[in-house]
């Protein structure tokens, strides 16, 4: 190895070790977490809602809260034999309190998040009603910009305030406004009785914009979710509110947000300066 390669991957190094040390600080101040409303008999009212919209309109409308909600494709298998009715999940966390809390104890700027998680409560078990598939299979978490939705029966020419059903993306986005795909999942049968669920989030810079800007008495007051499917076999059951299970929740380590030192960005200037230098000099190989 050259003299030239040796002093570009010591430059590299030495930079990386001192974003490092500018970035390793944040401390755990606190852990937030917000669940939907029990929408058991509500219909999905509230600022925190849920909502299970279908791939076609059907006896539950186009969308549906009630005791549990649903991610499931049109190979999923009802109580009764059948083929279930493909639908997505929607899910719409108010964080506006909690976001002033955190702002008033902390100070607005001065925390950040990390570790988020989406936890819910699902069941292995084949459910006594004929809305809801069973099956293994895979699906999409999605960050949605659209907090301007709320669950209703809706007709087949007025879907209302419902979120629509997207198989793809695109589709989504056509409601959305604005999304990011936080995670690809699975869901597998591989069992009896009930099942807690959680799924780790990134820190998607959407994602944590939308947490952070939030606020009771501002526009932003929510950040919403949106499950798909994406094989026709999945039939995964979501419990908000019904059996007693715990309810879908919004969760996040609260940390110190530690901005990166200004002397750490000028020693990483003056490595780069040091970097060029050395390649206009023609220093030896």
């Amino acid at each position: 190895m050259n003299a030239l390669i040796v002093r570009k991957l010591s430059l590299s190094l030495a930079l990386a070790a001192a974003l490092a040390a500018g970035s390793a600080q944040a401390a755990l101040l606190t852990q937030a977490s917000v669940s939907v409303l029990n929408s058991g008999g509500a219909g999905g009212s509230g600022a925190s809602t849920t909502d299970m919209v279908f791939a076609s309109y059907g006896s539950d409308g186009w969308g549906w809260a009630g005791g549990a909600g649903g991610v499931q494709g049109n190979a999923a298998v009802t109580n009764t034999g059948g083929a279930s009715a493909p639908a997505n999940e929607a899910l719409k966390f108010n964080l506006g309190t909690t976001v002033d809390g955190l702002n008033a104890a902390y100070g607005a700027g001065h925390w950040t998040v990390d570790n988020i998680k989406l936890s819910f409560a699902s069941s292995y078990n084949v459910q006594n009603n004929s809305r809801f598939g069973r099956g293994s299979g895979s699906f999409d978490i999605y960050w949605v910009g659209n907090d301007g939705w709320a669950q209703s029966k809706g007709t087949p020419t007025d879907k209302q305030l419902n979120p629509i059903y997207a198989a793809d993306a695109a589709t989504l986005a056509a409601w959305s406004g604005s999304q990011s795909l936080l995670a690809s999942e699975s869901f597998s049968l591989s069992g009896s009785g009930y099942v807690n669920l959680s799924y780790a989030l990134p820190l998607d810079t959407l994602l944590v914009n939308d947490i952070l800007t939030a606020s009771a008495a501002g526009s932003n007051k929510a950040t919403s979710l949106y499950l798909m499917g994406t094989s026709a076999t999945l039939g995964m059951i979501i419990f908000t509110g019904g059996q007693g299970q715990a309810l879908p929740t919004l969760s996040f380590d609260v940390v110190t947000a530690v901005p990166l030192p200004a002397a750490s960005w000028l020693f990483a200037g003056g490595l780069f300066g040091l970097g060029r230098i050395s390649h206009r000099k023609g220093l030896p190989r």
